[in-house]
C-alpha cells in the first residue's frame, strides 16, 4: 500500500513539474486568414475560394448586392476593434473587375465601419459590395482580392489569403456546377457528372422549368442533401427535355441548342 502511495506522489509531482515546464503562449503577432469550414467539408479545394453571382436573379430594380465572406484571426484576440484590410489582385486572361465601377474599393471611407475585426471575436464577416453597371449585361468581371496586411494583422496561411468573385448581369456557369462534392469517402462526384456541361440555354431551361435559380446556393443544397431527389430531378429535367423538343419538332422547330450550335442535353441513366 506504502509503494502506491509513494507511486501516486511521483507521478502527481512529475505532472505538476511538466505543467510548470509549459511555455505560456506569448506570440505577439497576429494574423488573418479567410475561414472555410473545413471540418464539415473535408479537406481544403482551391474552388472553395471561388463565388460566382448575377444579378439577373434578383429584382431588376437592384443597383448594388453584398457579398459577405468571412474572415478568421490567429492569436490573441483584442479589447478594442481591429481594423482588417483587403486588396485587389489583377488575374491575366479575364475581364477584371474595376473599383468604384463595378464594385465598391475596399478603401472607400464608407467601407471603413465593416472592416473590423470587433473587441473580443477572432471571427467576423466581411462585405464585398458589387455594383450593376451596364457593361455586367455584356460580360461578367472577376474580382480576385486577398488580405493585406497591416498594423494589426499580418498575412496568414498562404492557401487561405486570397478569394476570387466572378460577377454579371446575364446567366453565367455558377462556380458549383463543376464543384468535386466527396462521395462515401472514395471518390468525388460533381453536378456536371449528372447534368452535363453547362449551357446558358440550358440553364435557362432549368429554371423556366422549376423557378429556381439553380446557382451556387441551389446546386450545393441538391449536391448535399437527398441523393433520391436530386436523381429525381434529373429524370424529370430529362423528360421535361425530350417533351419540349418533340413539341418544337411538331412546330418545325429544332431541338434546343446553345449559341454555337451545341444541342442542349441531360440524359437519365435509368430510361
Amino acid at each position: 500500500m506504502k509503494k502506491h502511495i509513494i507511486l501516486s506522489l511521483a507521478i502527481a509531482a512529475g505532472l505538476s513539474s511538466c505543467e510548470k515546464d509549459l511555455e505560456v503562449y506569448s506570440e505577439p503577432t497576429c494574423r488573418l486568414n479567410f475561414y472555410y469550414d473545413i471540418d464539415a467539408t473535408g479537406d481544403f479545394k482551391p474552388e472553395m475560394a471561388r463565388s460566382t453571382y448575377s444579378f439577373v436573379y434578383g429584382d431588376p430594380d437592384t443597383r448594388q448586392d453584398t457579398l459577405w465572406v468571412e474572415v478568421e484571426s490567429m492569436g490573441f484576440v483584442s479589447d478594442t476593434d481591429r481594423t482588417i484590410s483587403l486588396e485587389q489582385v489583377d488575374s491575366a486572361g479575364v475581364e477584371n473587375a474595376v473599383a468604384g465601377k463595378h464594385y465598391v474599393a475596399f478603401d472607400d471611407p464608407q467601407m471603413a465601419r465593416y472592416y473590423v475585426m470587433p473587441a473580443g471575436k477572432a471571427r467576423t464577416k466581411l462585405p464585398i459590395v458589387m455594383l450593376r453597371d451596364a457593361s455586367l449585361k455584356d460580360k461578367a468581371v472577376v474580382l480576385r482580392y486577398r488580405i493585406k496586411a497591416n498594423d494589426n494583422f499580418q498575412n496568414g496561411y498562404d492557401p487561405f489569403m486570397e478569394r476570387s468573385l466572378s460577377f454579371t448581369d446575364h446567366l453565367s456557369e455558377p462556380a458549383k456546377w463543376n464543384y468535386a462534392y466527396p462521395y462515401w469517402e472514395v471518390y468525388t462526384i460533381s453536378f456536371a457528372d449528372y447534368f452535363g456541361e453547362y449551357g446558358v440555354v440550358k440553364h435557362q431551361f432549368l429554371i423556366d422549368e422549376t423557378r429556381e435559380k439553380w446557382d451556387d446556393e441551389y446546386i450545393d443544397k441538391l449536391m448535399t442533401g437527398d441523393s433520391n431527389y436530386l436523381t429525381y430531378m434529373l429524370r424529370k429535367m430529362a423528360k421535361r427535355l425530350n417533351e419540349v423538343n418533340a413539341d418544337r419538332q411538331a412546330q418545325g422547330l429544332s431541338p434546343l441548342t446553345e449559341a454555337d450550335g451545341t444541342p442542349v442535353v441531360i440524359f437519365d441513366p435509368y430510361a
